[in-house]
């Protein structure tokens, strides 16, 4: 039993390192090439997983193998538009300005069921107020409303508005992010110039304070159930 134990977590282990050698995509839309890696993958990992009798490098060897080829296919797929092409296809125009594709449908295999779910799924009700549905080579199918239909955006209403960006945690559960410090063109003196004012004396103090691209700290203590915002920068200092 402990023999069967040891074997299933170095295969685990291996199976993992493996995944995340051909990169985070594995984990989203897979390509088709993709899927049968992820596939062979599981089986073998799973053969001598469970049976004793059969030496792990049956297993570990042909995942090595494995993983050089996918690596050389994204290599050729990055270099090659022709062979991404080829290997992984492009993408399919299931309705047009508001008219189904009806060929096109049956090119890729797709009904009319299908195709309403995945309105219903974009959040559409009524297939009138669908402009353009395009099948993604990963399969999904990706919906957008005709313009009368689409949310009102400032553009539309030609006002200017603030730059819009990923916040910078600065400090989470008392430990300072280095890294997004630095990101940030910020000193460790000047955030803890900012937590003193907001009641902190120490950073350990903290449980979480990020930085938004308006200038804006939000501030949460330990065992507080309240937060602080206050404007610790003007928004052209963000310049993350």
């Amino acid at each position: 039993m402990l023999t069967i134990f040891v074997r299933s977590v170095i295969l685990y282990a291996v199976s993992l390192m493996a995944m995340r050698t051909m990169g985070k995509r594995q984990v989203g839309q897979l390509q088709p090439f993709e899927l049968v890696v992820v596939i062979m993958i599981a089986e073998l990992a799973a053969t001598p997983m469970g049976g004793v009798g059969i030496p792990m490098l049956y297993g570990v060897l042909p995942m090595i193998a494995v993983v050089v080829c996918h690596s050389v296919i994204t290599v050729l797929c990055m270099k090659w538009q022709s062979f991404r092409v080829w290997m992984c296809g492009q993408p399919t125009v299931l309705m047009r300005n508001g008219v189904i594709c009806e060929k096109q449908l049956r090119r890729v295999s797709i009904d009319l069921n299908d195709l309403m779910e995945a309105i219903r799924t974009g959040g559409i009700l009524d297939p009138a107020e669908v402009g353009t549905a395009v099948l993604e080579p990963g399969g999904q199918i990706n919906v957008f409303p005709k313009a009368d239909y689409r949310p009102v955006t400032p553009h539309d209403m030609e006002k200017n508005v603030l730059r819009d960006g990923l916040p910078l945690p600065l400090v989470m559960d008392g430990v300072l992010q280095q890294d997004n410090l630095i990101r940030g063109q910020l000193t460790e003196a000047w955030l803890r110039r900012e937590a003193e004012k907001a009641g902190f004396r120490s950073l350990a103090q903290v449980l979480f304070m990020c930085l938004n691209t308006q200038g804006q700290l939000l501030i949460q203590g330990k065992g507080c159930t309240d937060t602080h915002l206050i404007q610790a920068m003007e928004p052209e200092r963000a310049v993350w």
